[in-house]
Parts: C-alpha cells; sequence; structure tokens
C-alpha cells in the first residue's frame, strides 16, 4: 500500500520559561504547510505549562508533544508539583488540549505510526562505569535536573540518577518492543534525549553521558524511519542505517544552534 507523504514541521527547546528565548510559533509555520507538528521537548516548564503554551498558540493543529527533562522542572513556585504529578496530570491536560502526548506510547496519524518517551540516558556514552555516571551527573557542576525535579513535596525529594536509568530502561523496552511490531506505513520515533553519539558536537564532551545514548542496535536492527529528538542545543541531520536521526533545537537565543524554525521533515 502507497501512503502520501506526511509533512512534519520539527522542532524543540524553546524554553519559554526564560523571557528572553520569547518565540512564537505560529509567526513561522512552514509556508507550504504541514501535517503535524512534531516536538522533542522543553517547550516550557513545568509540562502542564508546556501544554498550555502549546494549545494557545497551535489551537486545532495536530500536535505530538513528548515531554523534556525541564518540563519537570520545579518552577520554585507555591506548588510543590513532582513529576509523578506532571506526568498523571499532563495525560489529562493533553486530552483536553487535542495534544498528543508521548510518555512511553504509541498512536497512529494518517498511517504514519509515532512512538515515543523522554529516553532520559543510561550514564554510559564516555563514563567510566555506572556509578561514575551517576554521580557525575548528580554532583557539583553536573545536571540541575537532580536538584530541580521533586519526587515529593519537600527539597529532600529530589529525583536520583537511579530512577533516571530505570525510567530510560523502561522507554528503551517500550520502543523496542514497539518498532517490533508490524505496521503498514511509515514509523517516526520522538524522544527527548539523543539516540546516538553523533548527535552531539563530540561523543568525549563533558557529560556526554547525559545528553545521549547508544542505541544503534535498536536503530540499525528496527530501522524506523525518522527519529526525532532535541535536548542537544545544536541541529543535526544524519542517517545510521536507514533512519534519518534529527534535532531542531532553538535553545537559548545567545546560542548558535542553527535552528531552523520552519524545518519540514516527510515522512
Amino acid at each position: 500500500m502507497t501512503h502520501d507523504p506526511t509533512r512534519l514541521w520539527i522542532f524543540s527547546d524553546l524554553h519559554q520559561d526564560c523571557p528572553e528565548n520569547a518565540w512564537d510559533p505560529a509567526a513561522h509555520a512552514p509556508a507550504g504547510g504541514f501535517d503535524v507538528a512534531v516536538i522533542a521537548g522543553d517547550v516550557h516548564m513545568p509540562l502542564l505549562r508546556a501544554l498550555d503554551w502549546l494549545g494557545e498558540r497551535l489551537p486545532g493543529v495536530p500536535v505530538i508533544y513528548v515531554p523534556g527533562n525541564h518540563d519537570f522542572w520545579w518552577d520554585r513556585g507555591e506548588e510543590r508539583y513532582t513529576i509523578h504529578d506532571q506526568i498523571s496530570r499532563g495525560r489529562d491536560r493533553g486530552a483536553a488540549l487535542g495534544i498528543t502526548l508521548l510518555m512511553d506510547d504509541a498512536v497512529t496519524l494518517s498511517g504514519t505510526r509515532y512512538l515515543g518517551g523522554t529516553l532520559w540516558t543510561d550514564f554510559r556514552l564516555g563514563s567510566f562505569s555506572l556509578t561514575h555516571g551517576f554521580r557525575s551527573a548528580q554532583g557539583r557542576g553536573g545536571m540541575v535536573d537532580y536538584r530541580r525535579i521533586r519526587t515529593g513535596p519537600s527539597s529532600r525529594h529530589r529525583i536520583e540518577p537511579e530512577e533516571v536509568f530505570a525510567l530510560h530502561r523502561t522507554t528503551r523496552a517500550f520502543l523496542d518492543a514497539g518498532l517490533a511490531k508490524a505496521h503498514d506505513g511509515p514509523t517516526v520515533v520522538v524522544t527527548h534525549h539523543a539516540p546516538h553519539p553523533d548527535s552531539l558536537p563530540s561523543r568525549h564532551q563533558p557529560l556526554a553521558w547525559c545528553d545521549a545514548s547508544d542505541l544503534s542496535d535498536i536503530i540499525e536492527g528496527q530501522g524506523p524511519d525518522l527519529w526525532v529528538h532535541g535536548h542537544v542545543h545544536r541541529h543535526s541531520d544524519y542517517r545510521i542505517g536507514r533512519t534519518r536521526i534529527v534535532c531542531n533545537a532553538r535553545g537559548h537565543v545567545d546560542e548558535d544552534t542553527r535552528f531552523l524554525a520552519d524545518m519540514i521533515v516527510e515522512v
């Protein structure tokens, strides 16, 4: 069976919680139109606010959203929400707004199958050991995630690297199993964190293991048509086997990310 190409408008990492990053997607919509906006996380903080922001600016538009790590940061406001709270309430809010929220979920729209989840990382890419990966990620100079993502009501209840590692393994298993199922049409994977070291400026960069994992076995073995990710504030577009891997992150206004505001990928 043949399918008409689906036009995907791809972007991520708008970080609208920082006023200097203000950006209106409606003003940059591709001139030739698009079928689905595929957004790979970190639009706003927290997740509920990101969904509301997208719902206000892209009303009635098919939107697929995968949360990023910043979607789960506490904004230091009075509401002591947790990552678990944002996941639960995010599902309801996304459904109410007509936004397809993928958190280890799959959906088929107009013949194209989408599988997605945040992915996080397995802490192995360039680290000396899993223990080194955990400690460096959480330590001084590490990821702010471990100070800003709450798992309970007090500041003592912060996410631990072991929990992030478990989340990664769950998403990895979901994607592997989902991709193994036959589908008559294109397949697109959407994650926030990068699935391959070629998305990084250098696989030897500091804390590379917090930005990407190496899922070459899944990519080469299952061969999805397209893999979209964010997190790495650097535009990239390359192939591993038959899979095209794309990151189109806007990042912060003072960063040179080579962001393409109206980037379209057809599948």
